[in-house]
């Protein structure tokens, strides 16, 4: 991203690593122990793509959150192992602080990074809420079952692009957004399109500059070019 001029890019949709969800192989984020260190080390990405961004473009930052003492916690055996548990096999295990880490606690991760942005200067025009029917449920005795997750729509400036025409002929114009996951062939948590496509298609003009700094399955890339827009994607992993 440091290669990339300032105000350059008109459009910026990503999903990077979550904390503590999966192991893709050299990501820089997502496996710390603790996950307010994953807070930390996430802002200065938001930096540099607040730098990047257009005075008039939005970013849509889409991150999913977790309780304490699940994911990246503890080890299931025999009939409740996790799949996932590979990814966790060689991690260190945070351990209960009584405040933040307790728990059952939900740790408010999403929303922690859109204060932190919000202290850098960024302006959050929606915090949409991506509801999965077909999620796969997050089974508790004691709770609702966890079936969304947010995309905050960040801006730089009070004056930006967003066409609310565009978004009432898709009926894409509040702010819960019903949409299936559809993962990508080897990629186990990539961007459904039909996500992608409104977001592109409300929020940038023809051949405006659409960028995913962790592009992943390229999903973001795939429905900018289908819409008309000009792409730009970088990934750590190869």
């Amino acid at each position: 991203m440091k290669e990339i001029p300032d105000n350059a890019i008109n459009l910026i949709i990503t999903s990077p690593p979550y904390w503590n969800a999966r192991l893709y192989g050299n990501e820089t984020i997502g496996r710390e122990e603790n996950p307010l260190d994953y807070v930390r080390d996430f802002l200065p990405f938001a930096l540099e793509i607040k730098r990047i961004l257009h005075s008039e473009g939005s970013f849509y930052l889409n991150l999913g959150d977790y309780y304490f003492g699940t994911k990246g916690f503890i080890r299931n055996k025999g009939s409740y192992a996790r799949k996932t548990d590979i990814h966790y096999r060689e991690h260190k295990i945070a351990k209960p602080d009584g405040k933040v880490l307790q728990y059952k606690q939900r740790l408010l991760i999403p929303e922690r990074i859109a204060i932190g942005m919000q202290e850098q200067g960024w302006i959050l025009r929606n915090n949409i809420i991506w509801e999965k029917p077909n999620a796969v449920p997050s089974r508790s005795p004691d709770r609702r079952y966890p079936v969304h997750e947010s995309i905050f729509h960040f801006v730089k400036s009070r004056k930006y692009f967003f066409d609310l025409k565009i978004a009432k002929e898709l009926n894409h114009h509040r702010d819960v957004i019903r949409c299936k996951v559809e993962p990508y062939k080897i990629h186990p948590a990539s961007f459904p399109e039909k996500l992608i496509e409104p977001l592109i298609l409300t929020t940038s003009k023809t051949n405006d500059l659409v960028f995913d700094p962790f592009v992943g399955s390229w999903t973001t890339l795939v429905v900018a070019k289908k819409c008309g827009r000009d792409y730009l994607g970088i990934d750590i992993n190869p």
